[in-house]
C-alpha cells in the first residue's frame, strides 16, 4: 500500500477511535469545531441536494466516516453503501446502524481511489470533505466509472485559494493529515475531463467573521446576514467564488466508453497517474 494511504489509515484511525480532531486543539467549540458554527448554509445545501435526488435509488456515500449522511438517506427512502478507508470508521458506523436498526444501508470498507464495484452502479455518490484527500484523477475516473450516464455526484469540500485559511491551515498542520489539498480551480478543470458538466457553489467567505460572535444571542441575525452578502459577492463577482472557504461540487453526465469496452479496458484509457 502507497505510504500516502498508509498515513491516511492511521490518521482517520485516531481520529475515529478517540473522537478527535488532530493534536493541536480540541474538537469541540472551543477548538477547531468553531470554524463549523458557521457552515449551516452550504451543509443546508448539501443536504438538500441529497434529500431531492435519492429517493428510491442506489447511493454510494463516498468516505463516510462515522457521523455519515448514509443513515438519513436510507431513511429517505435511497438503497446505500457506505465506504471509508478507515476500518475504525466502517466497524463504528456498522455498529450504529444496527443498534438503529436501519434498512437499506451496508457499510464496506474500501480504497476510494479503486472501487471494487461493476461500472455504472449508482444514481448518486456523495460525500463531504473527502475528494481533497485523494488523487484526484484516481478518484474522478473511479466515479465516472460507477455512475449511471444519468447519475450525480455532490460534494461538499474546502477550498485552497485563500491567504488567511492557508495561513491558519500552515499555523495547525496537526489537524489534518501531510498529505490533504483543498480544491483548486484547476481541479475542476480536470473533473471535466471526466464529467460533461460540472456545477460549482461557493460558500463562507466574510460568514467566517461571524465566529467570535457564535455564542451571542444575535449570532443567527449576523450569520444570515453576512451569508446573503457572501451569496451577493458570488453573483455579482464570479471571481471571488475561489476565495471562499467551502464548495459544493455537482457533477454529472461521466464521460462515456466506447461501446462493449470493459472496465479494465477503459482503465486503460486513462493517463497513468504516480503512485
Amino acid at each position: 500500500m502507497e505510504a500516502r494511504k498508509t498515513r491516511e489509515i492511521e490518521f482517520h484511525n485516531k481520529r475515529f477511535a478517540e473522537g478527535t480532531r488532530g493534536t493541536e486543539q480540541p474538537a469541540g467549540d472551543d477548538g477547531v469545531g468553531k470554524w463549523y458554527s458557521v457552515v449551516q448554509q452550504s451543509r443546508a445545501f448539501y443536504v438538500s441536494m441529497l434529500k431531492k435526488n435519492c429517493a428510491g435509488k442506489n447511493v454510494l456515500e463516498y468516505g463516510c466516516g462515522t457521523g455519515s449522511h448514509a443513515t438519513y438517506l436510507a431513511k429517505w427512502g435511497a438503497g446505500v453503501t457506505g465506504i471509508d478507508i478507515s476500518d475504525v470508521a466502517i466497524a463504528k458506523a456498522t455498529a450504529e446502524a444496527n443498534v438503529a436498526q436501519v434498512k437499506g444501508l451496508e457499510y464496506v470498507q474500501m480504497d476510494a481511489e479503486a472501487l471494487t464495484f461493476s461500472d455504472d452502479r449508482f444514481d448518486l455518490i456523495c460525500g463531504t470533505a473527502i475528494l481533497h484527500h485523494l488523487d484526484l484523477r484516481r478518484a474522478f475516473f473511479e466515479l465516472a466509472r460507477t455512475m449511471k450516464p444519468d447519475g450525480k455526484a455532490v460534494f461538499l469540500e474546502p477550498l485552497g485559494h485563500n491567504p488567511v485559511i492557508n495561513f491558519y491551515r500552515k499555523a495547525t498542520p496537526g489537524l489534518r493529515t501531510p498529505d490533504e489539498h483543498p480544491l483548486l480551480m484547476q481541479d475542476f478543470s480536470l473533473a471535466a475531463e471526466y464529467f460533461g458538466k460540472i456545477d460549482v457553489h461557493f460558500f463562507n467567505l466574510f460568514t467566517l467573521c461571524a465566529v467570535p460572535f457564535r455564542r451571542s444571542r444575535w449570532f443567527p441575525q449576523i450569520l444570515g446576514t453576512l451569508e446573503r452578502l457572501d451569496q451577493f459577492l458570488f453573483r455579482v463577482f464570479p471571481g471571488a467564488g475561489k476565495f471562499a472557504w467551502t464548495v459544493v461540487i455537482v457533477l454529472s453526465e461521466p464521460a462515456k466508453r466506447h461501446s462493449g469496452q470493459s472496465r479494465s479496458g477503459w482503465r486503460a484509457g486513462v493517463p497513468a497517474v504516480a503512485g
